[in-house]
């Protein structure tokens, strides 16, 4: 008999986890819908915030120890500063190139970034200190609870699509990062700021992406490589299910595939195998690209030949 105590877990598991994941689609999704670009180095940036915090708040480098709120704030300044580097150094001669030369260059950061954190810290866990790992949670209905990771990563991740959804619609500049993200000529004629443009949206898509990094170790207890390291497919399945140009598509789609995973490891995995809950959502992923190639929100584009 299905027990209704376990499925509400489950779905508040994947609920939250779902929203940690958010964090970094809607980031992913952002670059995407003003830039082009299909970062596939976003895991990789979640990873690296999260482990800024390990390097400032803890003796693994250098022995800083630097207060655990603080080092997640650095982490996320470091996250934006991070993006207009990236823009300003890389990614603003790429503007009109193929797609195909900007994908390898962000599998390039990733695996960068990878080798780098590989080469510093190894594949261990490295816990976080005790002032994040916080131990209340919200009570839900039949003796359930939501963690205070998972607790503050629905509320970031609602907070990021409302904020981002009301800045592209009411805000000069979110009216400016639109009119690129249609038509990037179109716009430069009317005298737009593309590369000013791609700066604010590399900067906000890494802040948000650091902070959805320092969240998805938070409820784990610490960062290690190996969960991060899952994280890009999944994030890249979220935001194709929901729209990959679409801020709230991404939303939705990581909730779907962190419920999807949820339930399916919890009475899948011991059936089927070990780790079937994170095949899950690509097969959910498959079926959507087949039924609905742009997604459930996503742009449908119409090329004439």
């Amino acid at each position: 008999m299905v027990d209704p105590a376990n499925i509400l877990e489950q779905f508040a598991i994947g609920l939250g986890r779902g929203s940690l994941y958010a964090l970094v689609a809607i980031g992913f999704a952002l670059i995407y819908k003003v830039t082009g670009v299909l970062n596939f180095a976003q895991g990789w940036f979640s990873a690296l915030g999260a482990y800024v915090v390990v390097f400032l708040s803890t003796p693994v480098l250098i022995s800083l120890e630097i207060p655990a709120i603080a080092s997640v704030a650095i982490a996320i300044v470091i996250g934006l500063l991070l993006g207009i580097i990236l823009e300003r150094g890389i990614f603003r001669y790429f503007i009109g190139e193929p797609v195909l030369s900007v994908i390898i260059v962000t599998l390039a950061l990733g695996s960068i970034i990878e080798g780098l954190l590989r080469y510093l810290v190894g594949p261990g866990f490295y816990s976080y200190p005790d002032a994040l790992q916080p131990d209340w949670s919200v009570p839900l209905p039949l003796g359930v609870e939501l963690s205070a990771p998972f607790a503050l990563g629905v509320v970031f991740a609602v907070l990021s699509v409302v904020l981002l959804m009301l800045f592209f619609k009411y805000t000069v500049i979110g009216s400016i990062l639109q009119a690129a993200s249609s038509d990037q000529q179109a716009a430069m004629v009317l005298g737009v700021s593309i590369e000013r443009t791609i700066v604010i949206a590399w900067a906000i898509s890494l802040g948000i992406t650091a902070v959805g990094g320092v969240l998805l170790s938070m409820s784990a207890g610490g960062a290690a490589i190996g969960p991060l390291e899952a994280v890009g497919i999944l994030i890249f399945a979220a935001v194709v299910f929901g729209g990959i140009d679409s801020i709230l598509g991404a939303f939705i789609g990581a909730i779907t595939v962190g419920v999807v995973e949820s339930f399916g490891t919890f009475y899948l995995d011991g059936i089927v195998g070990g780790g079937f809950g994170q095949v899950l959502p690509m097969i959910l992923l498959l079926i959507v690209i087949i039924v609905m190639p742009y997604g459930l929100f996503g742009t449908e584009r119409i090329e004439r030949l």
